[in-house]
């Protein structure tokens, strides 16, 4: 099998013409990891989840990726021409690293990566987080996040916070059966990373025998060891803690996170709760303003020691930061894909820094072109919404379940003219809907890499 993909590989890269122009409406192009040939659904591969480019490679030619069945891929030369980029498979055979602990061994990791991220600074730390947590029927649960500390060569593999084991709390907080939706660094300390870490559908039975918990964890040294965040909605309500958790709670999934370099603060989306925000990782408080008119307390309870009220209208929010300008982007559905709004806080009016310390999400941004049924729901925004914020002053968004892109006009540069949002589809599905020459390869079926052809 691993022949028959190398082989088809290198036909797409002979059958790849990158003599077209370079253009956001070109057809994308699969750069791979390659898949492979079904007779009953096709080419397949586990679908891409996360892609990290190495902050210390200038030229960004090195990318890892994750995917939900096939572990982490490399490429080292992923901003060369489409039909010469080449991914290799780092965890196929897992070596162990010689600083894991006994109880670190990856023999026995899972292949399914819900979130990967490189550390800053050329220390050689990659965090994959093992398990889908996009709530379909292929997300497949993990077993803890695999660390490495020389670029993706030897793993080692934490399956458990250090909660139970080096602090005070009754219980133990475990990874196993859950999946992992995001890790954010801070560029305040370095070596702080936070995780959100959500529920897996097929996990649910071996999360529970484990006692593992979902939301968000945090890491001051990177990576290496974990410990479960405080969330509250008051200093009296809280919804997570180690100390408070009882042997029951499963958590609450923590959906989304980013951290924000000019507001110098981390912002997450917590499932059937709200959005939250904190300064240093370790506790979290309810944002007073949130990115939808239907997230009060009242309907958003905090249902301390349990899961949150799924009357609350966010199931899977997502929040990003334009890091040049601090502005601020969310976007969430409730569990019936029902669009609560794309918002937006503006960072600064004038002058490129925060002019309130206080975030409000005052401005919301068209986004029926994402919805389908009238205007109204986001397809399969439960599964795999996704929003993501080019670093440049002017921001350019890439929006949905599919890909989307948003360019608006920032505050700080208001003097450049004729600038305007713009909203291109590159839509994914369904393909019955799509006319034939628009229409592109499941994301199920086909999700690998892709870009622009002649980029």
């Amino acid at each position: 099998m691993l022949q028959k993909a190398r082989a088809q590989s290198e036909a797409l890269k002979a059958a790849t013409n990158d003599s077209d122009p370079t253009s956001l409406s070109a057809p994308w192009t699969s750069i791979g990891p390659s898949a492979v040939e079904t007779s009953s659904y096709g080419l397949i591969t586990g679908h891409v989840t996360s892609i990290a480019v190495d902050p210390s490679d200038s030229s960004g030619n090195t990318v890892y990726v994750g995917s939900t069945g096939g572990g982490v891929w490399k490429s080292t030369n992923a901003a060369g021409p489409a039909n010469s980029v080449a991914f290799t498979p780092m965890t196929d055979t897992l070596p162990i690293s010689s600083n894991c602990s006994a109880s670190q061994s990856p023999q026995y990791a899972s292949l399914s990566i819900g979130a990967l991220t490189v550390q800053r600074g050329r220390t050689g730390v990659i965090l994959a987080g093992t398990g889908d947590p996009t709530d379909s029927l292929d997300s497949y649960f993990g077993s803890g996040i695999l660390r490495s500390t020389d670029r993706g060569n030897t793993w080692c593999l934490i399956t458990q916070s250090m909660d139970s084991l080096f602090g005070s709390a009754a219980r133990g907080f475990s990874f196993r059966g859950l999946g992992f939706a995001g890790f954010e660094w801070s560029t305040a300390n370095p070596q702080l990373v936070v995780a959100a870490v959500g529920q897996s559908v097929e996990g649910s039975a071996a999360a529970f025998n484990v006692s593992s918990f979902a939301g968000l964890y945090y890491s001051t040294d990177a990576g290496q060891t974990w410990w479960l965040a405080k969330i509250e909605d008051s200093s009296t309500q809280i919804i997570q803690s180690s100390q408070t958790a009882s042997n029951s709670d499963p958590g609450n999934s923590a959906t989304s996170v980013t951290w924000n370099p000019v507001r110098q603060r981390f912002y997450a989306a917590v499932r059937y709760h709200g959005y939250y925000e904190s300064t240093d990782g370790i506790t979290w408080t309810r944002l007073a303003h949130q990115p939808g008119a239907n997230f009060s307390i009242a309907q958003c309870p905090t249902n301390a020691n349990d899961v949150g009220s799924s009357a609350c209208p966010i199931f899977r929010g997502t929040i990003t930061a334009q890091p040049t300008n601090g502005d601020l982007f969310a976007i969430t559905v409730d569990n019936t894909n029902s669009d609560q709004g794309l918002w937006r806080d503006v960072c600064s009016s004038n002058a490129c820094g925060c002019a309130s310390a206080t975030v409000t999400f005052s401005n919301q941004i068209a986004d029926a072109t994402i919805d389908t049924g009238g205007g109204t729901n986001i397809p399969q925004g439960d599964c795999d919404l996704s929003l993501a914020a080019v670093p440049s002053q002017q921001d350019t968004l890439y929006a949905g379940n599919s890909l989307r892109q948003i360019r608006i006009r920032s505050a700080c540069d208001r003097q450049h003219a004729g600038r305007r949002r713009r909203l291109r589809p590159y839509r994914n599905c369904p393909l019955d809907s799509r006319p034939a020459e628009h229409r592109e390869p499941d994301h199920r079926n086909l999700p690998r890499m892709a870009r622009p052809r002649g980029q």
